[in-house]
């Protein structure tokens, strides 16, 4: 198969991108295109060399910006092209990531390679203070997917909550009322419930409650997806703040500019303190700032940023006359040796 392309499918775990693999990494910064999905923490598109084309191919639950067949199409005419196409997905590809469709549609004649991720429903139970499974609340823990089919609600494992077990439930938060529904005419109105919204996120937002409360917290809390819904005993293990919670930067967001280029894994160390951080850098490179334009303008436009991170007052004049600045921080950090 010499000078054929292929493809990568890489796992780009839930948002922390402390908990990308090394070797996910590697296969970012050697790839010559990207495609990416909604979920995918843009952080780790800066690793990319210079010359590598980003496609972006999201989807959310409410509208999907390319549909599966555009998906296949586009990985298909890039690798054919010779070149190695690294596939990026959110959590775990092979978690309801859609994998076997996209490997299917290479129909064998390109090599691949799969790289495992994180995926959401550990990391979301973990940075929110409980394990999936745990010795005195639950043996087992089954993953499903909230989405509803044909106006009904695909089936959910009774018999495993009923066991005793965990359920954790992926893309579920547009069904909730439904899921609750469903479970309140089966199991205890006193059945645990978490909902966690952005999990490994600075802005990760936990609730906690059972069967009767929890639409009213996920309401009162603004709780939207991307969230896992995680049911059963072990949720009790959750006391109080979780460890990431108690991190003390959790909440805060932190842009950081330079005119120079900065080491982007020095920003994913940023992320150990619990806070959203984000970079644009070089910003007198006009073609890494059209690379980036359509990514830095969505972040800038969604984040209200606590706190600017800059190599001088210069480099901040710059940055608002290519962006507009959503909300203007109130602090500025000057840092001379921010860049390499």
């Amino acid at each position: 198969m010499d000078g054929l392309g292929k493809v990568i499918f890489i796992g780009a775990g839930p948002g922390d991108p402390g908990l990308v693999s090394y070797k996910a990494i590697r296969r970012i910064k050697t790839a010559d295109v990207i495609i990416y999905d909604r979920l995918v923490n843009p952080i780790l598109l800066q690793l990319s060399k210079p010359e590598c084309e980003l496609i972006y191919v999201g989807k959310n639950p409410d509208v999907k910006y390319k549909a599966q067949d555009e998906i296949n199409r586009i990985i298909n005419e890039k690798v054919a092209l010779g070149l190695t196409v690294a596939r990026l997905k959110g959590g775990d590809p092979g978690i309801f990531g859609r994998l076997s469709e996209e490997v299917d549609s290479l129909n064998g004649q390109y090599p691949f390679e799969v790289i495992p991720g994180i995926t959401s429903a550990s990391a979301a139970a973990l940075y929110s203070g409980f394990p999936l499974t745990d010795r005195a609340h639950a043996p087992h823990v089954t993953f499903s997917t909230g989405h509803l089919q044909k106006d009904s609600l695909k089936e959910i494992d009774f018999q495993a909550l009923a066991k005793g077990g965990t359920l954790a439930l992926y893309m579920g938060m547009k069904a909730l009322p439904e899921i609750v529904s469903v479970l309140s005419k089966n199991m205890e109105a006193s059945l645990k419930v978490a909902v966690i919204g952005n999990a490994s996120y600075g802005y990760q937002k936990t609730v906690i409650g059972d069967l009767s409360t929890i639409n009213d917290l996920v309401i009162e809390h603004k709780v939207s997806h991307p969230a896992m819904i995680i049911i059963g005993d072990v949720v009790k293990v959750r006391d109080g703040l979780s460890w990431y919670e108690k991190l003390p930067e959790f909440g805060q967001r932190k842009l950081i500019i330079s005119s120079a280029q900065l080491d982007k894994e020095s920003i994913f160390e940023m992320y150990d303190q619990g806070g959203f951080y984000y970079a644009i850098d070089c910003l007198d490179d006009e073609t890494i700032q059209n690379k980036y334009k359509a990514i830095h303008e969505e972040i800038l436009s969604i984040h209200g940023f606590d706190e600017v991170i800059t190599d001088s007052l210069e480099t901040i004049a710059k940055l608002e006359t290519r962006f507009k600045i959503k909300n203007h921080p109130s602090k500025i950090k000057i840092n001379e040796s921010l860049d390499k």
